[in-house]
């Protein structure tokens, strides 16, 4: 089977769903528009913009360049299964129905802002009577919104009227109405080395992409209480770091605290156990289903405190936790196994017990004002988004 994934990549997945394909077997064509700062080495078949930003290149030949590389996007259309994430630097409107048209099969995957509505998220968390753990996050997500309502709607009836096969969480999943399947963090297992230090006294780190997304300022508060206390510790924030390094890093560390405003375990959790860290992160279990067994210590803004200490303090218990976490992520986060099961769930789509049934939408309703505010927001980004593409060439050359 020839398989299509792209045409952007979050913490790795592309890169790891292509090895796990090929690990099975199959041909797969990878896309991304442009690296990630945190994984320039991971490999693909197509780059969009490799080399386009180059200074001097100019106007004409940034956008002959660019060109160019999307007509190699043809070669697409020989794979019989197409994983694409939205929203796509291409106005997907178009090419869904297109793949739709040629029999293609789809298989959409939603990773979190890129259908995340800040507004349905915080009421959902309201009334699920968490919003006083999360609410400094629904600031980040509305002047982070990767898109306004109109944009993020657009996107998901799309993908909900052409995939054959949907993947998400619920956590960004307000907007959604069709049945889907909880995604799970690809991890190529055979990059973590598995290392359990045992220190009296530990090596805790904190990794955030970004920081106020992630809870980093009552982190850092925790961390020099704890301090204060005399609790005896080390403690280091990792920023901008190639994840290469990172992990090596990692195998070498006793715990990490990961994100607090987080409903389920996402990827830095998911490595920092498969190096042997005790790991501490909010997560929903029932709410985002959780695999069960996850070693990750459950924690939010206001147990954090407690919690880090008594991990610091008690090593066996630390290293009971620890040790549990390799053969948890080998379970659930191993890059084979979930394209395994990717191929598994589009076979039986039709019949398939999906994880998830949303109804949040149905009973969802949208203050007036905020709707003329994101109306605004909307015509803006897209006057903006036409004043970049025209510039695109002029700002190279400056550069």
């Amino acid at each position: 089977m020839r398989i299509f994934i792209g045409l952007t990549d979050i913490a790795n997945i592309t890169a790891n769903y292509a090895k796990g394909f090929k690990a099975l077997g199959h041909e797969v064509f990878s896309v991304v528009w442009s690296r990630s700062r945190f994984y320039p080495d991971s490999r693909y078949d197509l780059v969009i913009d490799d080399g386009i930003r180059k200074p001097g290149l100019g106007r004409v030949l940034s956008y002959l360049k660019m060109a160019l590389r999307l007509l190699q996007l043809v070669k697409a259309l020989r794979c019989d299964v197409f994983i694409l994430y939205a929203p796509a630097v291409l106005p997907s409107h178009i090419y869904y129905p297109i793949l739709k048209w040629l029999g293609k099969k789809i298989i959409t995957a939603f990773w979190g802002s890129d259908v995340r509505y800040w507004y349905a998220f915080s009421e959902e968390m309201r009334s699920l009577g968490v919003e006083s753990e999360v609410h400094p996050f629904f600031k980040y997500a509305r002047e982070r919104s990767g898109g306004s309502l109109m944009d993020k709607q657009r996107t998901i009836r799309v993908a909900e009227t052409y995939s054959d096969l949907i993947i998400s969480q619920p956590d960004c999943g307000q907007l959604q109405t069709r049945p889907y399947m909880r995604c799970s963090v690809p991890l190529d297992l055979s990059q973590y080395s598995f290392n359990v230090p045992g220190r009296e006294r530990p090596l805790v780190l904190h990794a955030p992409s970004v920081p106020e997304a992630k809870g980093t300022d009552i982190i850092l508060q925790v961390v020099n209480e704890l301090k204060k206390e005399g609790i005896s510790f080390d403690f280091q924030q990792i920023d901008n770091m190639p994840n290469g390094e990172l992990r090596q890093l990692l195998s070498m560390a006793d715990i990490v605290v990961d994100e607090l405003y987080s409903a389920t375990v996402g990827a830095l959790s998911a490595e920092a156990m498969a190096t042997g860290n005790t790991v501490l992160v909010r997560y929903m279990p029932d709410y985002c289903k959780v695999p069960d067994g996850c070693p990750a210590v459950n924690v939010n803004k206001f147990t954090l405190k407690e919690k880090l200490r008594e991990i610091i303090i008690d090593m066996r218990e630390r290293t009971r936790l620890a040790m549990q976490g390799r053969a948890y992520v080998e379970k659930v986060n191993d890059h084979v196994n979930i394209c395994r099961d990717l191929l598994d769930w589009l076979a039986r789509k039709d019949v398939l017990d999906y994880d998830f049934h949303p109804t949040f939408y149905r009973e969802f309703h949208i203050p007036f004002e905020i709707l003329e505010e994101e109306k605004k927001a909307h015509y803006s980004r897209r006057s903006d988004f036409i004043k970049m593409l025209l510039n695109h060439g002029s700002v190279v050359k400056r550069n």
